[in-house]
């Protein structure tokens, strides 16, 4: 008999509670009534499990160290799955990530940084209880979305981009002007213009947010493909103003003759 299928037997059994010292668990999302909902989860699989639970909008607002922390993807406070992880993982607090698990990005994202579990919003109660008791023994629980997650983490370059979608996403997403970029690389500004509007097309088309230039460098410095083209030394920023700055001078003197 799996792990898994042994815990739900004492979880609906209610073998070994009365052993328990009393769960404390911390519930980190930007609505209180999901803690409310945990706590329901709770009195409705294992009635008899003392189970202490305390809710905060952010890492930052937790007050003492859990046993285990149930964590949403998506908060207000700007983090990001990634920092979350690390700064809880550096307490030794094993992680349930629950989510609507909408975005496979971020789901990817926690499993890399070491949530133990991923569990949806919509699952039943039984399952919340049983994945969060697993937790609290350090024991990955890999459900359906677990897999999915996985299983789409490709090479997303790779995969969509071109060679020269590639390097202009690196160039462009490090914040380089169209001009310079097509300088660079021996293109109109027009086609790179139309460059980038394929690259946020696919990105979009993959669930991945590049509504700004900022997302589109987070969603580059992800994939790695900043790392790729551009050295992150002086000397590229250097060479990046002074393109910059012979194509003013050229624009200037066109200007000047054409008057």
């Amino acid at each position: 008999m799996s792990n898994e299928r042994v815990l739900r037997k004492q979880v609906m059994s209610g073998e070994g509670e009365e052993a328990q010292p009393a769960l404390r668990l911390a519930v980190i999302d930007d609505h209180e009534i999901v803690a409310l909902g945990v706590r329901g989860a709770y009195n409705a699989v294992s009635p008899d499990r003392a189970v202490l639970i305390s809710w905060y909008p952010g890492i930052a607002k937790m007050r003492d160290i859990p046993d285990v922390v149930i964590l949403d993807l998506r908060l207000d406070d700007g983090s990001t799955p990634a920092m979350n992880l690390e700064y809880l993982l550096n307490m030794n607090v094993p992680v349930v990530v629950y989510t609507s698990a909408d975005d496979p990005y971020l789901v990817r994202e926690a499993i890399r940084h070491g949530a133990l579990s991923v569990v949806r919003k919509s699952a039943s109660p039984m399952e919340l209880v049983v994945t969060v008791e697993a937790a609290l023994n350090n024991e990955i629980t890999p459900g359906l979305d677990w897999a999915a997650a996985l299983d789409a983490d490709s090479d997303f370059v790779a995969t969509h981009l071109s060679e020269v979608e590639a390097e202009v996403l690196a160039h462009y997403a490090a914040g380089e002007l169209s001009e310079v970029v097509a300088h660079r690389l021996g293109l109109a500004p027009s086609s790179v213009n139309t460059y980038v509007s394929r690259i946020r097309a696919k990105y979009r088309q993959a669930g991945r947010k590049v509504d700004s230039r900022v997302d589109l460098f987070l969603r580059a410095a992800e994939d790695g493909i900043v790392s790729y083209f551009i050295a992150q030394d002086q000397k590229r920023v250097e060479e990046a103003e002074r393109i910059g700055n012979t194509l003013a001078r050229t624009s200037g003197k066109k200007r000047s003759s054409r008057s």
